[in-house]
């Protein structure tokens, strides 16, 4: 292969990696969650939503587990802003000639950092909803993470929701 195809290949997967990365995260994109309108609204209130039904938690437990979402909710809100603000930096420098190798790698580190911390908040999150459960809620909540999904429906499953 001569020097030409491989600048041409090496630009291909410049501007496909581009692309994709101008896309943002979008609807069932970016976790356990969706995304930050999915925890502000399908999460949020409805005590852990498509799970709490599938789990059949009990009253008691509905009020733990939003509980456990308002606690978090705050941090969670601003670590989901550093994450997002962090990408759009990414996404500007990727298209900014003037931007460095070197500065769209740091510019990387730090969107993947600040999705780290949404991901460790998300976690810490799921052990303490995963502490009121029965053992046949957790067995249950196994099982969907098995690949089963919510209620059967694969769809619902390991792709949106994180692998929950």
């Amino acid at each position: 292969m001569n020097i030409t195809k491989i600048i041409a290949l090496s630009a291909g997967l410049v501007l496909a990696a581009t692309a994709l990365s101008a896309q943002g995260m979008g609807p069932g994109m970016g976790g356990p969650m969706g995304g930050r309108k999915a925890c502000g609204g399908r999460w949020q209130g409805q005590a852990f939503g498509p799970m709490a039904r599938f789990l059949n938690l009990t009253e008691a437990q509905q009020a733990k587990a939003k509980a456990i979402t308002e606690g978090h909710q705050a941090t969670l809100d601003a670590k989901l802003k550093a994450a997002d603000e962090a990408r759009e930096a990414q996404r500007k420098a990727m298209h900014d000639p003037a931007a460095s190798d070197a500065n769209v790698k740091e510019l990387h580190a730090k969107a993947a950092d600040a999705m780290g911390a949404v991901m460790l908040e998300h976690r810490a999150m799921m052990r303490e909803f995963e502490a009121i459960l029965t053992l046949e809620q957790k067995a249950a909540l196994e099982k969907q993470r098995a690949g089963c999904g919510f209620g059967g429906r694969k769809g619902m499953g390991r792709g949106s929701c994180g692998g929950w």
